[in-house]
């Protein structure tokens, strides 16, 4: 007998380098998906860095961002996010 789970659906997000390599043998019929800021080989990009991170007016010297956040949220807030899905 089949027990009804906690969810039908979930997704994981997860931004990190070789990310990728968390879900090599996710099964498409599950439910679950797997969002990844990388393939299983490849790094994960930084983004606003020198000279593009400044925060009122000071420099601070580092990236303030991972380029896969970075986008998600920026597309978030053109687009209307109790409509847009992730398909």
């Amino acid at each position: 007998m089949h027990q009804k789970g906690m969810y039908e659906q979930l997704v994981f997000y997860i931004e990190a380098c070789e990310s990728g390599s968390m879900f090599p043998d996710l099964q498409a019929n599950i439910g679950v998906a797997a969002m990844t800021a990388s393939n299983a080989k490849e790094s994960s990009w930084a983004t606003y860095c020198p000279p593009d991170d400044v925060v009122n007016g000071v420099s601070i010297g580092t990236c303030l961002g991972d380029l896969f956040s970075v986008n998600w949220m920026e597309d978030t807030e053109a687009n209307n996010p109790a409509t847009e899905t992730l398909l």
